[in-house]
């Protein structure tokens, strides 16, 4: 991560950053060489999650930055583009094969319906679950959303003594992601349906 990256994670300006990535380039000789090394190329270091938390650590603290890095590590590993695509278009393939049988016997029968699907539809998300909570109280009520996630986030915070906007911001991700990350989602819903009247 560059010093640009750390200041988008942890919520604070790059000059915040910087300062700190100077007085740990003091201590750690290879955040140093990679800052003296950033201002002679003229390109941004990259600093590896090691230096990263040591960064984070120094600027807010040891509870900041083990936050930082249990989010660094529930992170699922990127995967290649190739392995994208030759992923997609396996799915793509096999969904063809499945269809064309489909397609092919409707065009030679005519306009007749296709068989209806009988199966039950799938589970709705904990995530949507509460979304759609909060949706419907705004179409009722007329309130803006924005308003809405707030007053839930405020209820949540005195009913659990957690501050859900403070602790997103300091991991870089939305409350909601929060909220899912942690296994909060069934207490945000039933403090939704109380809140919001359903």
């Amino acid at each position: 991560m560059n010093i640009k990256d750390i200041a988008k994670a942890v919520g604070k300006p790059e000059s915040t950053v910087k300062n700190w990535v100077k007085k740990v380039g003091a201590k750690m000789a290879q955040v140093g060489a990679k800052m003296a090394q950033a201002s002679i190329d003229k390109k941004p270091a990259d600093y590896d999650i090691e230096e990263t938390i040591a960064i984070i650590e120094h600027g807010m603290g040891k509870n900041a930055a083990s936050l930082f890095r249990a989010n660094a590590e529930n992170k699922p590993k990127e995967i290649d583009n190739r392995t994208d695509i030759a992923f997609i278009s396996g799915i793509v393939a096999e969904t063809i094969k499945q269809l064309w049988p489909l397609l092919n016997n409707q065009n030679q029968q005519g306009n007749q319906p296709v068989k209806q699907i009988t199966e039950n539809p799938p589970e709705m998300s904990l995530r949507n679950k509460l979304n759609q909570i909060v949706r419907d109280s705004c179409d009722r009520t007329s309130e803006p959303y924005g308003q809405a996630w707030t007053r839930l986030y405020k209820d949540i915070c005195y009913r659990f003594e957690i501050n859900i906007n403070v602790r997103s911001k300091n991991l870089g991700i939305t409350p909601i992601e929060y909220l899912e990350q942690e296994g909060l989602l069934e207490k945000a819903i039933i403090c939704a349906q109380e809140l919001f009247g359903q």
